[in-house]
């Protein structure tokens, strides 16, 4: 089994589009095994729900409760696009500088 990375950038206000990723990747007979983002963004609180916002992109938190809400970062994270809103898994986050 061969393993293959791509990185897609993004150019500032553009959205995130896994699908197009998926599609892509499916015209070289090829599966997208995960989904990786570093983004920058926020953490917003909405009721009981976590959400980091990038632009016009919104990810549902699977963790990071001990992320502090409303503070500029800098994430690394995973990505679960089978609905939406897509979920975040937030592996490594990073206070950005004012």
């Amino acid at each position: 089994m061969n393993t293959n990375i791509i990185q897609v950038t993004y150019n500032p206000g553009a959205s995130f589009q896994p699908q197009g990723i998926r599609g892509a990747v499916a015209q070289v007979d090829a599966d997208v095994v995960e989904l990786q983002i570093t983004a920058r963004g926020r953490i917003e609180v909405q009721g009981s729900s976590r959400f980091f916002v990038a632009g016009k992109d919104r990810f549902l938190l699977t963790n990071s409760d001990s992320i502090p809400a409303g503070a500029a970062l800098s994430i690394t994270g995973t990505v679960d696009d089978s609905q939406k809103p897509y979920k975040l898994k937030i592996v490594q986050s990073k206070p950005l500088s004012k």
